[in-house]
């Protein structure tokens, strides 16, 4: 039995250092683990995505539109927005609903996008654009009628309501901040942006039939300029 023994402590010590080893290359992988974790979160955009904002109203296209015309990837909200509580604001009352939608950039102190929502009577005309102070319109063939001026957009779209004394008409109007879009600034991308959170805004109204709002808005269809 003695002359056994001096056979079993070197590898005893062989596997022992063998350990060591190992625990060292699994210290050393964790570490590298955790290096690559930390250089991802830095690199991951901080905020919401396109498709988040604005009750998550804004899908498809119009969230590629939306990356496109402020050149960013992540936004901010003030608040949380529901689609839900503007319809029965709509619904019952025919004063304006302001800030319904407001995306903002990262660090910014005023809204790149802000779209407010009301009821009218009526939808602007040929002759109506004659006389305001607008000297070109891009006209869009959605809803009843749709166009892009300036630094904004408007859609309007049917949508009956309940009662006799609120307007049949729903209004969405979008602003946007010139100083927050990117050189890719189009007014494609305005239009299909309010486009697609008017379109959900009549399902939650429960007009979407009536609204005739596109999934994807369409090539414009007329261009009114004043001579």
């Amino acid at each position: 039995m003695s002359s056994q023994e001096p056979r079993l402590k070197p590898l005893a010590r062989g596997t022992l250092l063998i350990a060591s080893v190992s625990l060292l290359v699994l210290t050393s992988a964790c570490s590298n683990s955790d290096g690559d974790q930390e250089k991802t979160n830095e690199k991951k955009p901080k905020g919401l995505s396109a498709t988040k904002v604005c009750d998550a109203s804004i899908t498809g296209q119009a969230a590629q539109d939306l990356r496109k015309l402020t050149g960013a990837d992540a936004f901010e909200e003030t608040g949380e927005v529901t689609l839900k509580s503007v319809a029965e604001k709509l619904k019952s009352s025919s004063s304006i609903v302001r800030s319904a939608c407001e995306i903002y950039l990262p660090d910014a102190d005023s809204p790149a996008i802000q779209i407010d929502f009301s009821r009218r009577t009526e939808y602007p005309t040929r002759s109506s654009f004659e006389s305001s102070d607008a000297n070109e319109w891009t006209v869009f063939p959605i809803g009843r009628h749709a166009r892009v001026s300036g630094s904004g957009a408007d859609i309007y779209f049917s949508c009956p309501a309940k009662s006799k004394d609120i307007p049949d008409l729903v209004h969405g109007n979008l602003r946007s901040s010139r100083s927050s879009l990117s050189k890719k600034d189009t007014d494609l991308a305005k239009i299909s942006i309010l486009n697609s959170v008017s379109r959900n805004l009549a399902h939650s109204l429960g007009c979407s039939e009536e609204s005739q709002l596109p999934e994807k808005v369409p090539a414009s269809s007329e261009r009114w300029t004043k001579h």
